[in-house]
């Protein structure tokens, strides 16, 4: 596949995935006025529980079918094998686990809750394998009507859930039907028949052993505040935080993660090429971190605002964890491009061993947290956690393209600078008078809008100067600029015409 049609899978999946998460957006905002913190706040503990289970048992056959040199239909069959025994064990150690798990936490609807998470469990290990080949070619058309399909459903069934029921069964519900979508579709996109067989095990098995163990621990370390927060804090408190990362993963870790996908598959030719290999990495990373973080970091200099418009009194609390947790999400998504490198180059080993020392520094940084400061000591050691797993993304990726953390990170630094600033700028503005208008619920919505339009402009603008003080050296300012360029020539060959 040629570099044309590479950027167009790349356009059309993290076009479905920008329009997936503003699916995701706008149910979050919806159920929000349905639902209340403790709805969300049992339904993450359940969700927090059946994620790592399924991560102990994770195969990780559609990233081994991905960067595997040859597949044949014998692998598909034996990747379906697989997820199928999988899926039969991970389903029955989440029923078996449910009396366990409301005991634990004291709180007797999770039993019923985890029961009726274990179909949905069942049902998403069962996707057709053929889905990864599609990704493999980096032909996003499938995915992207597999992606918006089950954002749809998911939103329309618990929407009426939610109006039916008004508790957290509305949560379970689009839950379950997600995956029951994704299911069905995956196979309309991608038809396979599938066939019992182990045949190709040896050839499966040695890739995804690494790749397997690395999932459960990054899994655990990502839920790892998850199961803290439950654990130590009211349903209210577990669910404000549970909504905070879920709005910080709708707005950013969702659309980045649809980039990485494409990253990682684009790089397997270089495999063999380490020069080549460091170069298109580089580019890849101070693209992303061009394009998403200033986003972020607008959206957390507004946290108050946005929170307060989008959400409602009876989610205030929601304000100062989403303002930690949108740059959290965003540190981690970023630091993954280089674990797409990692990846593409089948070098899973580091992978694990990066997400065991992710771990044990996560222990430390929340745990020193909470003793210092409670939940919010707890916050601010998740985001200390977030930079350190983001330095030890980096330096796996270096391992593998020679390159130096200094040299990854001195590819940013332009864009960190503007970050910086624009924060500053932004969020000192919110303590001034003219930071809230007068007038009523549109009059705030506009000039929400308008900081948001400012921010980005400002970012621009201050970006653009550093870049141009610099020497114009080639980054993504230099692409951006060129692509405008391209556009504003068009436009005036149209108009010419």
């Amino acid at each position: 596949m040629n570099s044309r049609q590479s950027l167009k899978g790349a356009y059309l999946l993290v076009g479905a995935k920008g329009l997936a998460a503003s699916i995701g957006l706008i149910s979050t905002l919806v159920l929000a006025r349905l639902l209340h913190p403790e709805d969300y706040g049992l339904v993450v503990l359940v969700d927090a529980v059946v994620t790592l289970l399924a991560a102990m048992t994770e195969l990780q056959m559609a990233s081994v079918l991905t960067h595997l040199p040859k597949v044949t239909d014998a692998h598909l069959c034996t990747a379906w094998t697989l997820n199928a025994l999988r899926a039969t064990a991970l389903a029955a150690l989440v029923w078996a686990s449910a009396p366990l798990l409301a005991w634990f936490y004291g709180k007797p609807e999770l039993e019923s809750i985890a029961w009726a998470m274990s179909l949905s469990v069942f049902l998403g290990s069962l996707q057709s394998p053929r889905m990864a080949m599609l990704a493999r070619e980096l032909n996003f058309k499938s995915e992207f009507i597999l992606t918006l399909s089950q954002k749809l459903v998911g939103f329309a069934v618990t929407l009426v859930a939610a109006l039916y029921w008004r508790n957290y069964w509305a949560l379970v519900a689009g839950t379950v039907a997600t995956q029951a979508c994704a299911l069905v579709m995956s196979y309309w996109c991608a038809p396979f028949r599938p066939r019992i067989t182990l045949v190709k095990l040896k050839d499966l098995w040695g890739y995804s052993m690494w790749l397997t163990a690395s999932m459960f621990v990054k899994t655990l370390n990502a839920r790892m505040d998850q199961f803290t927060v439950g654990k130590l804090f009211s349903t209210h408190t577990t669910g404000v935080y549970s909504l905070a990362g879920r709005l910080s993963s709708v707005l950013f870790t969702e659309t980045l993660a649809a980039a990485l996908k494409v990253i990682s598959p684009s790089l397997v030719p270089l495999q063999n090429q380490r020069t080549a290999l460091a170069k298109a990495y580089l580019n890849s990373l101070a693209l992303v971190c061009c394009l998403f973080l200033p986003m972020a970091t607008i959206a957390s200099a507004l946290s108050e605002p946005v929170i307060a418009i989008a959400l409602g009194p009876k989610w205030n609390d929601v304000t100062d964890v989403f303002r930690v947790l949108v740059m959290v999400a965003c540190l981690e998504s970023l630091g993954t491009v280089g674990l797409s490198v990692v990846l593409a180059t089948l070098n899973t080993r580091l992978a694990f061993h990066r997400d065991l020392l992710s771990l044990c520094a996560r222990l430390l940084s929340m745990s020193a947290g909470y003793a210092l400061g409670g939940f919010t000591g707890l916050l601010w050691g998740r985001a200390a956690c977030a930079l350190v797993d983001c330095l030890l993304y980096f330096r796996i990726a270096g391992q593998v393209t020679g390159l130096s953390l200094s040299q990854q990170t001195l590819s940013t630094w332009r864009t960190l600078t503007a970050c910086v600033l624009t924060y500053a700028t932004v969020a000192g503005g919110q303590l001034s008078p003219l930071a809230v208008p007068p007038g009523g619920a549109m009059s705030s919505v506009l000039g929400l809008v308008a900081w948001g339009v400012a921010g980005l402009i400002l970012h621009g603008a201050v970006q653009w100067l550093i870049w141009v003080f610099a020497g114009r050296p080639d980054g993504p300012e230099r692409a951006i600029a060129h692509y405008l360029r391209a556009l504003i020539n068009r436009s005036s060959s149209g108009q010419s015409a």
